[in-house]
């Protein structure tokens, strides 16, 4: 259970309001059991509620009964419940709400998604806004993190983010994501310090496949980038063993462990080990996120094909390639997704265009790169142009 600081205190505050005033004191407490057991039939301590107000202090968390209790006091069948209504209260004032429900809610992010991609203004007053909803903010970020923005100054939604979202999960995204943006800017500071803090945290048992197989994928984008032979074999041989642990949820993902890890390998030239990935690539079976609309399934599967390309060319077996080149259609791309997998597709697309598409490739990544700041791909631009000069110099006698 994600128990966020916010929703504690909301719950601190509700319960202050169920009783008649604010709870200060121990005696505070002692009346305020008598109350709990009048109305609940079920006994607290007082120790307990003055640790639970910070009466006392405690390094330990509410236990799930102590949760469940006092949401039960406030009109809550459980801490679940209460922690879901908070979220919908939020969510209703920060995206409005014309049905109550969390498909709208998804389409309402999704809006905002392409009106901040589209004015800069926007960009920053949105984050401001986020700021006041914490919740808005959580619910937003981890459904709708805009990959093409991570060269500006969206990154700071991020950080904004693990303001009230601490845990082992919310650490791993985020500065997975960081470490992401500095990489493709080329910024290798950073690079070293987002690396750390994804290191440094540990995959305890409420992290998702999805951040599971970024932790692994920007250890081992980390190690290679640093010629460090030995770390990344150990990051690999560690990610071998946990993929097997998060086999069960990637067949209830829209994108499994296999297939996260490969995003960050792909940037590498370690052929043999993207293989595998693909070789032994966890299929989706059946879906146990109801709020995941199947657009989103459809953006996986075109970045899946995408990844496979370029895994292919780089290996050198060129039918694959085409195979799943042949597949790829940029629009089924979501929103914020299709400037980032696009200068994947671009730098492979390259080597099997005809001449004028060759052209083509490289006007779109300088565009692309433009747009995004990418400069990580900058190589690549003039890697293009050199193999492309003759033939553009030559003229009429390459055509004829």
């Amino acid at each position: 259970m994600n128990r966020e600081i916010n929703g504690l205190n909301q719950l601190r505050k509700i319960i202050a309001k169920q009783f008649g005033k604010d709870i200060k004191t121990a005696t505070d407490c002692d009346n305020l059991v008598s109350v709990i057991i009048r109305d609940c039939k079920t006994n607290i301590s007082s120790q307990t509620l003055r640790r639970f107000f910070g009466l006392i202090k405690t390094t330990s968390e509410p236990s799930n009964f102590t949760l469940d209790l006092l949401c039960q006091f406030c009109g809550y069948s459980n801490f679940e419940a209460f922690i879901n209504a908070c979220n919908n209260q939020e969510l209703e004032l920060f995206f409005g709400n014309p049905e109550n429900t969390n498909h709208n809610y998804w389409d309402r992010s999704e809006q905002l998604c392409k009106q901040i991609i589209k004015s800069p203004e926007l960009l920053v007053s949105t984050h401001h806004h986020l700021m006041s909803f914490p919740m808005a903010r959580k619910y937003f970020m981890e459904n709708h993190p805009l990959r093409d923005l991570l060269g500006s100054v969206y990154a700071q939604y991020f950080s904004a983010y693990l303001k009230y979202n601490m845990s082992n999960e919310a650490k791993i995204f985020a500065y997975g994501f960081l470490f992401q943006s500095s990489f493709l800017l080329q910024n290798t500071e950073l690079m070293e310090l987002y690396y750390k803090k994804v290191k440094e945290t540990e995959l305890s048992d409420e992290v998702h496949v999805i951040p599971a197989g970024l932790k692994y994928g920007v250890q081992l984008l980390y190690a290679d980038f640093t010629g460090n032979e030995n770390l990344y074999r150990k990051y690999f041989a560690e990610m071998k063993k946990a993929r097997l642990l998060y086999r069960k949820a990637s067949e209830k993902s829209v994108c499994s462990f296999e297939s996260t890890v490969l995003e960050s390998l792909i940037f590498t030239n370690r052929t043999k080990e993207m293989k595998f990935l693909i070789e032994n690539n966890t299929f989706q079976l059946n879906n146990d996120e109801d709020y995941i609309p199947s657009q989103r399934k459809e953006t996986h599967d075109e970045v899946w094909k995408i990844l496979c390309a370029v895994a292919y060319h780089k290996m050198g077996e060129k039918n694959s390639t085409e195979h799943f080149l042949n597949q790829i259609n940029l629009k089924n791309l979501g929103t914020g997704w299709e400037k980032y997998y696009s200068l994947l597709y671009y730098s492979v697309y390259f080597h099997s265009a005809q001449l004028d598409q060759k052209v083509e490739c490289i006007s779109q990544l300088k565009k692309l790169i433009d747009e995004t700041y990418f400069s990580y791909y900058q190589d690549y631009v003039i890697e293009f142009s050199k193999e492309l000069d003759p033939f553009v110099l030559g003229g009429n006698n390459v055509q004829a």
